[in-house]
């Protein structure tokens, strides 16, 4: 069961960033004029991030059933970022587009964007490290 667990845990963790990053985001941008696609992709991203909480959570526990507590700890380190990102880093960039400071938005967006891009390469190794 832990295997199991782990493996569809961190499989639908990588869809799921994989599928938000390259294909809803720009498809949204590229499809919807600005009014309309800025405030979409705003209403995304609770829903994405809850999606990455959920399913680096049941990885987690997959991993903890497994005997792979490193990888369980990555795992909920990639759970605690999100919280960050979602509750902390989403409100913070919300009042920099408000108060239309945009270097500073420019900056903090670009922050999350990494911030994200690292979060998928540590479920893309833990993927490929117990898998291997």
């Amino acid at each position: 069961m832990g295997a199991f667990l782990a493996v569809m845990g961190l499989a639908a963790l990588l869809g799921g960033m994989l599928f938000f990053g390259s294909i809803m985001t720009p498809l949204v941008f590229s499809k919807l004029p600005p009014d309309i696609s800025g405030p979409f992709i705003r209403a995304t991203f609770p829903r994405y991030y809850l999606y990455v909480v959920i399913t680096s959570v049941i990885a987690a526990l997959g991993l903890l059933i497994t005997g792979r507590p490193w990888y369980a700890l990555a795992a909920i380190l990639v759970t605690g970022g999100t919280l960050w990102l979602w509750f902390e880093w989403l409100p913070h960039i919300n009042v920099l587009r408000e108060t239309g400071t945009k270097e500073a938005f420019n900056r903090a967006h670009k922050l999350s964007v990494y911030a994200n891009g690292v979060e998928f390469i540590v479920v893309l190794l833990l993927l490929a490290g117990i898998a291997g």
